[in-house]
């Protein structure tokens, strides 16, 4: 505890030197830690957001694009799809479920989803206030896009065209908030979900329909018998069985031929698709791309490759804070050298006064390991008002997350004590070194 105090007392006496290497140490460690936690809460955003979805089928263009606007909501879509061409993918019998994604509008810059309640239970939102759409023109807002626009169950506004928050606003169309939805950490909380009716209402989408009340009745009726022989013949195939005339011939329609003939005009910028067999991820994407005027991309595989390319930009970063912090820790060991060779004749008092060599070793050791623990609270302290400031200005940062201490930044406390002990390291062997009688002569 004496030599815990004493070097206290040593570092307090120099207060601008011992900031300073303080500051220095603590900027380098508090970008690390920033890092991990911003690596942290985009992977977790990506994992809950992604939402076991499949594949995503959408205008042709950027693979990633399409993910970014379709999942994240992050980005432009890449156009619209015509809905019977959606349709005709979702009977397919590869695929299990889908969810059809229009996008167009936005209120205060929060996107309004067109979309079937599917996508809300895809996310296990549940209502806090209110009840889920029912009719054209009613929404349900997410938890954040409520807070932050103030709107709440009752109350009605309207959209503006785009995904700007000013913009062209479509007066003639109000919305009325039938419901809001409980926090989910997840995208929905920031969208604002509406009937895909609404949608097309609002951007005069007519489409039409069939007169003959029995056609689409024949068609799924005739559709189901095709489906139950298509699970047959896939069955087939992945057993590597062979196939008659007739199988090969429909297996050959429905793999290729994913596109049909009609009048409709209704249009939706995407598709979120579901597999219902292994062998869908082969053969459903390639399909689509080479057959159709869609494209269709893999969520898993899209997010994968863009969190490649920011882990490149953020291996960079974090070589340069590892960087500080190496610098910082000699300038520790500097700071001890510099104030060793000042206080040389105080090292001798005490020598004189019954302190052995071990503990003006161990007291070099001591000041170095408290400099470099100092920097690291500091940047935990540095790291949290950051984050606590972000997370109350950003939709995607949890503020809990970040003030949770990562099992990484424990490990950063052991290097920086690694780091305290080599710096002081040089200084407390000249210290343990010091020839006491020599000093005492010349004082």
């Amino acid at each position: 505890m004496n030599i815990i105090k004493l070097a206290f007392a040593q570092l307090s006496g120099k207060p601008l030197q011992s900031l300073l290497s303080i500051a220095l140490f603590a900027l380098g460690l508090s970008v690390v830690s920033a890092l991990l936690h911003f690596e942290r809460q985009t992977q977790f955003q990506f994992h809950n957001n992604l939402a076991g979805i499949d594949l995503v089928v959408g205008a042709k263009g950027s693979p990633l694009q399409l993910i970014l606007s379709s999942v994240l909501h992050a980005d432009n879509p890449t156009g619209n799809i015509p809905l019977h061409e959606a349709e005709r993918i979702s009977r397919n019998p590869m695929v299990k479920a889908t969810i059809p994604i229009a996008l167009g509008d936005n209120y205060l810059g929060y996107r309004i989803v067109g979309t079937t309640l599917d996508y809300a239970a895809l996310y296990d939102a549940e209502l806090q206030t209110g009840d889920w759409y029912k009719h054209s023109m009613e929404v349900v807002m997410g938890a954040v896009a409520a807070q932050r626009t103030g709107q709440k169950t009752s109350d009605v506004f309207t959209g503006v065209h785009g995904f700007m928050e000013h913009g062209h606003s479509h007066d003639d169309h109000p919305y009325t908030v039938s419901g809001v939805l409980k926090p989910t950490g997840t995208i929905i909380d920031r969208l604002i979900l509406t009937p895909l009716e609404s949608v097309w209402e609002v951007h005069e989408h007519n489409h039409d329909e069939c007169e003959d009340p029995h056609c689409e009745h024949h068609h799924e009726h005739g559709h189901n018998g095709e489906k139950g022989e298509m699970a047959i013949i896939l069955e087939k195939v992945e057993k590597q069985e062979d196939l008659s005339a007739r199988e090969l011939n429909l297996y050959n329609q429905h793999m290729g031929e994913l596109s049909i003939a009609t009048n409709s005009e209704q249009e939706i910028t995407s598709l979120l698709v579901f597999y219902n067999t292994p062998m869908a991820a082969v053969m459903l994407p390639r399909m689509i791309n080479d057959n159709t005027s869609m494209q269709a991309a893999s969520p898993a595989m899209e997010l994968n490759r863009l969190m490649g390319l920011l882990g490149f930009g953020m291996d960079v970063i974090r070589g340069l804070a590892w960087i500080i912090t190496l610098f910082s820790g000699i300038n520790i060991m500097i700071l001890l050298w510099s104030s060793l060779s000042r206080e040389v004749h105080e090292l001798a008092l005490l020598r004189s006064l019954g302190t052995s060599r071990a503990k003006a070793f161990m007291l070099l050791l001591t000041e170095g390991t408290m400099l470099a623990t100092c920097g690291w609270i500091v940047s935990l302290i540095i790291t949290r008002i950051t984050g606590t400031v972000l997370a109350a200005n950003s939709d995607w940062l949890a503020l809990s997350a970040m003030q949770t201490i990562l099992p990484e930044e424990m490990l950063m406390l052991i290097y920086a004590i690694l780091v305290g002990i080599a710096a002081a390291l040089l200084p407390a062997i000249k210290a343990y070194r010091t020839d006491i009688h020599y000093l005492l002569q010349k004082l």
